[in-house]
């Protein structure tokens, strides 16, 4: 049977979601889906479909595969004549928002299978037309931070705060079977439960899909790739590597590795200007206040770094929070132009 990829067969892709392909398949898929993101892209989709087979019986579904795959080719062939306008906005620190039309790929339809039976093994299969949400007919908005935060509510009611330099890309109505964004930089999303609409997040490369939850994810060009989890549950995936977190966990991707440990309770600080610090090392500490205020903090010495500090901060402008802190550890407070300077002898 021809197939809609480039490189690869639609066979090979079976077996390797199957796990019947031989190594040097698995080798071979391995490379596809590192050649390009939208591999990465179409994959995960086809593995949506294939967990949505399970719930199949077999007298439920008949398949004529010669006929749906004449109507594959014919609507690729028709969308092949379209194409469509991604809409840009970019929200600066005035509040302007800039509006303008860039040309994008042409929409594209590829096929995927649907289980024909389904008992332990998935007996055959049939072809049809599979419409994912990053190629749909909808205009792309794309919306952008610089030096400020800012705040979206997508189509599906689902919310997104974005932190500085950031942006999210997504259509002006969803209408497949995934709610698919993508993401540059580092955002928290609330997103609307929907079971039968997963929600995917392509970041640098990362996909992150989930159902209905509360989660941050972090993702700046050349940095490695973060998720903290609020509620709820997602999956991190890379290439054929995957990971599921709940709430209290986090994972990171670097490269083709993913990694899984407890989440970090200040990772949201620069949305919700709350910290929480329980005998951590100052030098931690200061990090994660520039992080989330965005300003430049130095500490005199590093014998400085290695202090420790129980407190909590709930929405305090950032001077209070650090005279706080130069109180407590009886540290000097400076501000030099727009640096601040915590200075003292430091901690054994």
């Amino acid at each position: 049977m021809n197939n809609s990829h480039d490189n690869i067969s639609d066979e090979l892709l079976a077996r390797f979601l199957a796990e019947t392909a031989t190594p040097a398949e698995i080798v071979e898929v391995k490379n596809w889906l590192k050649s390009a993101p939208e591999n990465q892209k179409e994959l995960a989709a086809f593995e949506i479909l294939w967990e949505k087979t399970a719930e199949l019986k077999i007298n439920h579904i008949k398949v004529d595969t010669d006929a749906a795959w004449n109507k594959v080719r014919l609507q690729m062939k028709t969308n092949n004549t379209e194409s469509e306008h991604l809409t840009e906005k970019y929200t600066g620190s005035n509040q302007e928002t800039i509006t303008r039309e860039l040309p994008v790929k042409k929409q594209f339809l590829f096929p995927v299978w649907i289980a024909a039976a389904v008992s332990v093994t998935i007996l055959a299969f049939g072809w049809f037309i599979f419409k994912t949400e990053w190629n749909n007919n909808s205009e792309q908005i794309k919306v952008a931070t610089t030096n400020n935060t800012g705040e979206t509510t997508l189509p599906d009611g689902t919310k997104i705060f974005l932190n500085y330099n950031s942006s999210i890309s997504y259509p002006e109505n969803f209408s497949g079977d995934i709610r698919s964004v993508a993401l540059k930089g580092e955002a928290f999303f609330d997103v609307k439960p929907d079971a039968s609409h997963p929600f995917v997040i392509d970041a640098n490369g990362t996909q992150v899909r989930v159902l209905g939850t509360s989660f941050n994810v972090k993702a700046y060009k050349k940095e490695l790739v973060r998720v903290d989890v609020k509620t709820g549950k997602v999956r991190v995936s890379k290439n054929d590597k995957k990971i599921e977190l709940v709430k209290g966990q986090s994972a990171e991707v670097l490269n083709d590795t993913l990694k899984s440990m407890r989440a970090d309770v200040n990772i949201m600080g620069y949305k919700t200007q709350v910290f929480d610090f329980n005998a951590t090392n100052l030098g931690d500490v200061v990090n994660t206040l520039r992080e989330g205020y965005h300003s430049d903090i130095r500490l005199s010495n590093l014998k400085l770094a290695r202090c420790r500090l129980t407190i909590s901060f709930r929405k305090e402008p950032l001077d209070a929070t650090l005279s706080v802190i130069a109180e407590t550890l009886e540290l000097h407070l400076r501000k030099d132009g727009k640096i601040y300077w915590l200075e003292g002898k430091g901690c054994q």
